[in-house]
Parts: C-alpha cells; structure tokens; sequence
C-alpha cells in the first residue's frame, strides 16, 4: 500500500450479503439537526476534528494547510492557526483545554496555545503524514500516528521524543490511550490493531479480523473496548482484556473513515466515506439507532460533544456539521 492511498477493499460475498439486510432494517433517518450554525470556512476537506474538555470550542483540521477553532454554540471561528506546510491531517486539545495540537501531512506536530494563537513547539521525527494524535489522560505524553509505519510518544513540555513504536506493516492512521493510561492502542493500513504498554513500548497483542485498513478507532470510557472503522465497510467491537472480537456492525455502503465512543460507553458514532452518512449504534447489542445524512461528501471524522448529546462530523465536503443526538425532529422512518 502506498503511503498516500486510502484502501477501499472489497468485502467478501457472504459480508455483502449481511451487509445489504443490515442497511435494509428500519432505522431513524434525519436530514440535519443542528442546535447551532454548522461550522463552515475552511476552503478544502476537512479530516480532523476535536471537542474541547469543556465542550465549549472545536478544533478542526483542513488540507487547506489550517485548523481552526470554533465557538461550538455560536459556530464562529474564533482563531486560525497556519503554520504547517501542508493539509492538517490530526488534532486533540491537551487536558488543561488551553493547549493543543496539530499533525500535519508535512510530517510535523506543532504544540499551540490557544489563547494567544502562538505556536509553542515544533516536534519532528515522522517521515510521512501524522494521522492520528492521542494525549495522555495526565497530559504527561502524547503519542502520534504516522504514514511512516509508526507510533511516536513524545513529551509536551520539553519537546523530547521518548518512544518509537514499530510493528504496523503499512501506515499507522489512529492511536488512543486507554483512559488509565497504561496502555496505547493503535490501527493501521496493515488491517491491524495493536496493542502496546505505555511505560515500556512493548507490544503486547495484536487484533486481527478486518478485511481492509482499518481507519478509525476510539475506546470506551472504561477502557474495556475498542471501536474499529475499516475499509471493510464494517465496524469492530474488541474486548481488549481478551483481543475478543465481540461484534460486527453492518451497516454503511462503502469504506467507513471514522469511530467515536459516547462519554456515557452506551453509544457510538461511525462516518461513512462511502455512503456519506453519520450512523449511530447501541454499543450493547450492536444495533443502528440512527443514521444522519447532510455531507455532500465523505465523512472523514466524527466527535461526540462531552455531555454525549451532540455530535460533530467533518467531511469532504470542507464542512463541519454538528448534530444534535436528542432531537427527533424532522425524522423519518425509510
């Protein structure tokens, strides 16, 4: 796989099959319900998208070179940062709300201070994009993604680089912390999700089961389970205790880019490349809850708002739509 391509691999015959009754059961359809003014202003696709602790701002990240940050409620920018050389590709606000950072397809991770708009550090070592950023829950370390085939850990304060983690086979596109910080997940383009200990770097398992990359990834709250999005047009449930696949949710037509768990674990979020749509799913029995369509074009992020009642999708289509989970206005039943 080269380093700029996005796999989209077909599914096997009996996958289409499942997949194809799955999409036909009944599920709740909304064309857009938005609270507040969806996001708009970046000039190209936007592919990164994170809600601030206090649920009050929005970073987003372009491949117009820029993110920005939003005022959630108001859907005004309130500042744009533009110091990378190319698309922003990742972004994840620090816990203290007050810093965060961007990856970037120049191979570069940029350290900003929010208030000011200034950048603080420049951390570099990738040789390829940095698709993915997962802070610490002590925002002690933060690890990055990259195109290169690895997992770096770094430190924030000083700007070392304390870790690099090799394994992946193909580009590395997602990285979290479980959320006690022991352990760091990752996923990549090799089909793979591994497994590794955060204080050592030693890889300690490897979940196998996707029939494409896998794209997106997001844990539980209680770090008990993984969420997977793949090329496969499937996503994955992991027990991570175990490597236990514990369910397969069918549901998008064409390659899935994206996962976010709910704050409460009860839900999840999925972004369809391929279908264009916003699936919400029951993570207890794996059912679709609801699908949500108003991108023109692949939706290549999604976030959950801190109180679990709003989401936010960036897409192709350089828009930013952010959905309101209670509403049930204006839906319908296909």
């Amino acid at each position: 796989m080269g380093r700029g391509h996005h796999p989209r691999n077909q599914p096997c015959r009996t996958r289409r099959r499942l997949l194809a009754l799955a999409a036909a059961a009944p599920v709740l359809t909304a064309p857009l319900l938005s609270r507040a003014a969806d996001l708009i202003g970046h000039g190209a696709m936007v592919n990164a998208v994170a809600v601030s602790p206090d649920g009050a701002r929005v970073l987003t990240g372009s491949w117009d070179y820029s993110a920005i940050l939003w005022d959630l409620a108001s859907g005004s920018q309130i500042s744009a940062f533009h110091e990378h050389a190319a698309g922003v590709t990742a972004v994840a606000f620090l816990p203290d709300g007050k810093h965060a950072l961007t990856g970037s397809r120049d191979a570069a991770i940029i350290l900003w201070d929010l208030k000011s708009g200034r950048p603080l550090r420049r951390f570099e070592g990738h040789s390829g994009t940095v698709a993915g950023l997962a802070v610490a829950p002590d925002g002690g370390s933060f690890a990055s993604a990259g195109w290169d085939f690895t997992i770096r850990v770094w430190d924030p304060e000083s700007g070392a680089a304390l870790q690099l983690l090799e394994g992946h086979g193909a580009n590395v596109h997602a990285v979290a912390y479980t959320p006690d910080g022991g352990r760091l997940i990752s996923a990549g383009y090799d089909f793979q999700i591994r497994v590794w200990d955060a204080a050592t770097g030693q890889a300690k398992a490897v979940l196998g089961g996707h029939e494409g990359s896998v794209n997106g990834l997001a844990l539980s709250p209680d770090g008990r389970l993984a969420a997977t999005a793949s090329s496969d047009e499937t996503v994955r449930l992991w027990e991570l205790e175990s490597g236990t696949l514990l369910r397969t949710l069918h549901g998008h037509s064409g390659f899935v880019t994206s996962v976010a768990v709910a704050p409460d674990g009860r839900t999840l979020l999925s972004g369809g490349g391929g279908d264009r749509r916003v699936r919400l799913w029951d993570v207890a029995t794996g059912r679709q809850l609801a699908s949500f369509r108003g991108h023109e074009k692949p939706v290549l992020a999604v976030a959950f708002t801190p109180d679990g009642q709003g989401a936010l999708s960036a897409g192709y289509d350089a828009v930013v739509r952010h959905w309101d989970l209670t509403s049930k206005a204006g839906a319908d039943r296909p």
